[in-house]
């Protein structure tokens, strides 16, 4: 198996599993509602819906990245206001920032992984692993905040 395909592999089983570890990043969110998803059972934390819009412009971002972009977030577009955002519109565009960074990985030849990636002091293969990483971290968050809202 290619390295390209494992990555492959490991890019779907932290987004929708199975993953080894428990619920992927998607499992978690089914069945979250618009209030749970807005709600903050942890004063001063994010709120799930704030947690998987930042993951979505992340999992973009590292498409951008893998297609030669240099584009910086800015601190705005990293925690995006939430306050006019549909849930169900937030998941859709989630699943579709999936694909995407999926399909740039997909495109890659491996001996792509060990180039920089533009503008970068790090490879390829390790904004992909980062990419993984930075989700199964915010599911973790998800995970946790789901069983506050459950005991409330």
């Amino acid at each position: 198996m290619r390295a390209v395909e494992r990555l492959l592999i490991q890019l779907n089983a932290a987004y929708g599993g199975p993953a080894w570890h428990g619920p992927a990043l998607r499992e978690l969110l089914e069945g979250v509602t618009e209030e749970q998803a807005r709600s903050r059972p942890i004063a001063n934390a994010h709120s799930i819906l704030e947690l998987v819009v930042h993951v979505r412009t992340w999992m973009d971002t590292a498409s951008e990245r893998l297609a030669g972009s240099q584009r910086e977030l800015t601190t705005e577009e990293d925690w995006s206001d939430v306050a006019r955002t549909s849930w169900l519109a937030v998941l859709d565009e989630l699943d579709n920032a999936e694909s995407r960074v999926c399909d740039a990985v997909a495109r890659l030849h491996p001996d792509d992984l060990d180039k920089p990636v533009a503008g970068r002091r790090y490879s390829v293969y390790v904004l992909v692993h980062g990419v993984i990483q930075h989700n199964l971290y915010h599911a973790g968050q998800i995970a946790l905040l789901k069983k506050m809202l459950a005991a409330k």
